[in-house]
């Protein structure tokens, strides 16, 4: 499975996405965390791939990352829910408006109640390493 080349809206669960990178590194998850966002950021940019929407959304209360805005590229905090909380109810809402959606974690819990309403996930990883770039 590769990232859509039609309109879709893709729901990241942040921290899911963060964490998962995190051992690979063996950088602070800060620092893990803007480079997921500017790799989104530019990626959404890419002819390829602007033409999706990706709504990151992070377990917690507001914290300092930067713009929340980038590119195509939404940022979001969950706030007094989970994120999976937040990612089931937005999930639910795309699906009764017949948009495209994908949902991107690793808590296979959540993957198979978003599948039971018809929406499709991907593991961290496999959402990441879907994109396709032009070697220049």
């Amino acid at each position: 499975m590769y990232i859509s080349t039609k309109p879709t809206t893709y729901l990241i669960d942040g921290l899911n996405m963060v964490r998962s990178f995190l051992s690979e590194f063996g950088r602070s998850e800060d620092d893990v965390t803007e480079d997921f966002l500017q790799f989104l950021e530019e990626a959404s940019q890419d002819e390829r791939y602007n033409m999706n929407t990706y709504e990151v959304i992070f377990d917690g209360a507001f914290r300092n990352i930067g713009p929340l805005y980038r590119g195509g590229v939404h940022i979001s905090f969950s706030e007094g829910q989970s994120a999976d909380d937040v990612i089931r109810e937005r999930a639910n809402y795309l699906v009764q408006k017949n948009a495209r959606v994908i949902a991107v974690t690793d808590d296979r819990g959540l993957q198979n109640e978003l599948r039971d309403l018809g929406v499709k996930t991907f593991f961290c990883r496999k959402f990441y390493t879907s994109f396709k770039f032009d070697e220049k």
